[in-house]
């Protein structure tokens, strides 16, 4: 076996975690994982700025390696051919003592059985965000359904996967003692926002969270307790009840018609391709840590680990965890900040210093991943007869987070800040709270609180539309936001609100149209099925309010272009569309692109101290005089956040290679004056032309730019807080600002000893700002500013029998912003149409014990939808071309599947005259209320 080696090359993949050095490697196919890295696109994949097909995509459909769970043991030079195995055994019963585990009916004995006291024993605890008890102790109640227990590890396949046979659905492993209650412990959190507005118009509130911050409850009897003192001139919390009871009091006024509204989502599960798993090695010899793991971010996995092994008495010696990313086989946030990996991380510490790998089988991947968050939410919207104009609205969310908190407490905000949807709302009173249940865990499962709470006020709107008999269409246009309006935590929303112009395309097209001529015919035709018309418009925030993009761009001399981002490429497309972007720039897009990079960041020395959504203006202003401090160093992939935010940072690095290396070597090989103007220069067919001079192949530029020692490769920073950063910095003598807040560049290979010797190890030379502006820590207060609209016409039939649902036709307008890949985005709009379909019609996963948790659960009773359910063949949309140049894209791959939701809820209303306050609404409950 060979022996860990550091290389020059090894240490610019590191960095280092609490005195730990952190390797970080892609997954490569067997015998190459030194000589290329896996996912570099087979050319040619693009050209004229547009990709033939995705980066990833000959890889994934011929078959090669690219996910954790392709790999073994054996397919990594430096490891042991020996692999072991690992099972996890889960309590199903959360209303009695763990007393033992029985496995005496197996024919072989695991080789380990790691159990809660072993853990005591070596100081093994979870990290903290993942909460107590990793695994059940004896004589205690399980915190939810699917509670581990044990970690049992086999030496040989065939004894774990005889074990495996005998120990799936047995309910005789685990002995139990006496009833007991439940476990119980206060909210994970609770949220209230209350704005009353000035003049619609007026950029300032009587109150609000933006302007007056925001103002929490103390907990009595695991319930959240607001103020009781309602005083204009008391505290923040005193004169927020006491606006909060004028809403109240002016939903009772005479000229309003309020609708009540009482609306439960389900639990669902995120059903990826790849369930998770994970592959560790501890060796013990060079205190290494060895791993692969399925996770949406292997730089918080990295750093919540080395803390996790630091405290234990196996490893606080640990030196070093190399770590090799994969694509992950499908996410929509549910790989995000899992539980999952640190049971692999843990067993490898007891397995003898072999290999571990556990991986979920669809049955476990049910019982113990994230799902998305059952809501209850009770909501009163009043509108104004007279103007039919949104007075107010009232709502009180019930979140149900399941056994662990994950990121509940930030989804129940999500879900409240994104209520109100594409309508201005003057008033609003809005309260969220996320509850500990012995359900399974809920995590950032796509849709992040907006798929339980946007479409019910649009389903109002249409609801009272019907009550007052006023034209639905109308009444939306009569409410919308405009551009420059407040939302209900009282901020700016950012950029054009283009949302009539949608209403008015939908409002025009053929399914909205010709819906009582269609009816008609298609009822005369099915004598046996109703048939109606939905549509629905809403508008999803995208980003966290604080992220920090990082990314790199290197030309080489030969023109080839190496792009590195911080993204993970989960299957929205962020490593094709990020490879786009340097078409602009050179001409082409990028030969490489290496995704879910952590690594390179290092050349930029930043670092933080505080919490970003916490700091004070005071302390943030004193820090960003040091020209190495950042609010924020990483970005996760999650939140829509590659095409806005990764963007940014791609765009930047690729701006100043452009600026410092392009653009002198253009003026060198055309002979022109260092300060001649270049700006009408563009790139024709892979070459950079400008009128009166010959052509220029980007392959000649980068062979120039290298032997002049000029500008080859960028490192680039950001961060955004709802607005973006800028920072002055000094680049070859030129002083110039930027919407960066730290920078690195490379030079070229003919480089004088001068510049050099400005290289640190990393290869890069580290520019530090001149001066630095970042985003008001007010901001924090907004909890969202940025928004992309998109709305959705169904057309269905419901067959009066059996209550089935057949989708007949949709059409979907998105605002995307502009877009760099028109086909990524098509498809997120086509997913989109079938995660929501399956929330409003299909998924379910029960509550308590007839739930997940308790293991029995697949594909064989859970209903994805499919091709049948959708169809395929007459889904249409339409993407909104960019009316402002200076505009920024969207992220869309969470709106796309929200309008579906209240779009079908309003085609069966139509179909036949009923309304449902859940999902999934069923064919058997739709039964239930027809009358043949």
């Amino acid at each position: 076996m060979k022996k860990l080696k550091q290389t020059r090359r090894d240490f610019i993949k590191t960095v280092v975690i609490a005195g730990v050095s952190v390797y970080f490697s892609p997954l490569v196919s067997a015998n190459s994982r030194e000589q290329e890295y896996l996912y570099k696109p087979k050319k040619p994949w693009a050209s004229g700025g547009k990709a033939k097909f995705r980066v990833d995509a000959i890889q994934k459909v011929t078959g090669e390696k690219v996910f954790a769970r392709d790999f073994r043991a054996k397919d990594f030079d430096l490891w042991p051919d020996k692999q072991w195995h690992g099972y996890i055994v889960c309590a199903t019963v959360a209303d009695r003592t763990f007393e033992s585990i029985d496995l005496s009916f197996l024919e072989k004995q695991p080789t380990k059985v790691i159990l809660a006291e072993d853990l005591a024993k070596n100081d093994v605890k979870l990290p903290p965000f993942h909460g107590e008890e990793m695994l059940l102790t004896k004589g205690s109640v399980a915190h939810f359904i699917g509670h581990p227990v044990a970690i049992l590890l086999f030496d040989e396949f065939d004894d774990f996967n005889a074990a495996k046979s005998r120990l799936d659905f047995n309910p005789d492993v685990l002995k139990f003692g006496d009833k007991t209650e439940l476990y119980q412990r206060n909210p994970y959190a609770s949220w209230r926002v209350v704005r009353i507005a000035k003049e619609r118009n007026d950029s300032s509130d009587v109150f609000s969270p933006f302007q007056d911050g925001l103002f929490f409850p103390a907990y009595q009897l695991r319930q959240p307790k607001w103020p009781r003192e309602r005083n204009i001139g008391g505290t923040l919390g005193e004169k927020g009840m006491y606006y909060a009871d004028t809403i109240q009091q002016d939903l009772l006024k005479t000229n309003i018609h309020v609708v009540e509204k009482q609306f439960q989502t389900q639990i669902v599960e995120p059903m990826m391709l790849e369930p998770e798993a994970a592959n560790i090695w501890f060796d013990q010899a060079t205190q290494t840590v060895h791993g692969t793991v399925t996770c949406q971010d292997p730089s918080d996995f990295t750093e919540m680990a080395v803390h996790l092994l630091k405290q234990t008495k196996q490893a606080k010696d640990i030196k070093s965890i190399v770590l090799y990313s994969g694509f992950v086989g499908g996410g929509f946030g549910a790989k995000d900040h899992s539980v999952f990996p640190y049971y692999a991380l843990v067993a490898s510490l007891f397995s003898d210093g072999n290999p571990i790998r556990i991986a979920n089988d669809r049955y476990q991947q049910f019982q113990s991943g994230l799902k998305r968050h059952p809501f209850k939410i009770n909501n009163r919207l009043g509108i104004n007869k007279d103007t039919l104009k949104i007075e107010a609205l009232t709502s009180v969310c019930d979140v149900d987070g399941g056994g662990r908190e994950n990121f509940s407490a930030s989804v129940a905000s999500a879900g409240m800040s994104a209520m109100q949807g594409v309508f201005y709302i003057p008033k609003s009173d809005l309260q969220a709270t996320a509850y500990h249940s012995r359900n399974v865990t809920s995590g950032s499962m796509r849709g992040y609180g907006s798929t339980q709470c946007m479409p019910v006020v649009d389903l109002m709107i249409g609801q009272a539309a019907a009550e007052l008999n006023v034209d639905p269409f109308e009444l939306r246009r009569r409410n919308l936001l405009h551009t420059d309006d407040l939302n209900t935590q009282g901020a700016e929303i950012a950029g054009e609100l283009r949302y009539r112009e949608i209403l008015d395309k939908a409002e025009q097209h053929p399914i909205w149209k010709n819906r009582a001529a269609n009816k008609h015919t298609f009822e005369t035709n099915n004598p046996n099925k109703t048939f109606g018309v939905g549509y629905s418009l809403l508008s999803k925030n995208y980003g966290t309010g604080n992220v920090g993009p990082n990314a790199a761009v290197n030309l080489l001399e030969s023109g080839e272009i190496v792009l590195e981002i911080e993204y993970m490429e989960m299957g929205s497309g962020a490593q094709t569309s990020q490879g786009l972007l340097t078409d602009k720039f050179f001409g082409q897009a990028a030969d490489e692109v290496q995704v879910a990079v952590t690594e390179t960041w290092k050349a930029l020395q930043l670092f933080e101290t505080d919490n970003p959504y916490t700091i004070s203006q005071e302390k943030q202003d004193k820090m960003s005089k040091d020209p190495l401090w950042t609010p924020v160093k990483l970005m996760a992939s999650s939140a829509s956040d590659s095409a806005t935010f990764q963007t940014e940072a791609t765009k930047g690095a690729c701006a100043v290679v452009y600026q410092y290396g392009i653009l002198p070597a253009a003026r060198t090989l055309w002979k022109l004056d260092k300060n001649s103007d270049l700006s009408a220069a563009t790139w024709q067919d892979g070459q950079f032309t400008q009128a009166g001079y010959p052509n220029l192949p980007l392959a000649l530029l980068a062979s120039t730019a290298h032997h002049l020692g000029l500008v080859t490769g960028c490192v680039a920073h950001t961060v955004n807080r709802w607005a973006w950063t800028e920072a002055e910095f000094t680049i070859e003598g030129h002083t110039q600002v930027h919407s960066l807040d730290a920078l690195a560049v490379r030079y070229g290979n003919g480089a004088n000893s001068a510049k050099t010797q400005l290289m640190d190890n990393l290869g890069y030379h580290l520019i530090k700002r001149n001066w630095v502006k970042y985003p008001s820590t007010q901001y924090n207060n907004a909890m969202v500013t940025y928004y992309a609209p998109c709305d959705c016409l169904v057309e269905l039939s419901v067959d009066k029998y059996s209550g089935k649902v057949d989708i007949l036709r949709t059409h979907s307008v998105l605002d995307a912003g502009p877009v760099i890949s028109k086909p990524i985005v098509e498809g997120q709009i086509q997913g989109g149409l079938a995660m929501g379909i399956g929330h409003v019609l299909h998924e379910y996963l029960p509550p308590f014990e007839d739930g997940p948790g308790n293991g029995r659960w697949n594909l064989n009773r859970y209903h994805v939808p499919l091709a049948r359910d959708l169809s395929v063949w007459d889904m249409t949309l339409e993407i909104l071309p960019s009316n402002d140049s200076s505009e920024r894209p969207k992220g869309i791959a969470e709106v796309v599947m929200l309008p579906v939701i209240s779009a079908v809820q309003d085609a069966i209303f139509n179909a036949i005259g009923e309304r449902f306050d859940h999902t999934p609404i069923t064919a058997e409950q739709i039964k239930s209320r027809l009358s043949v």
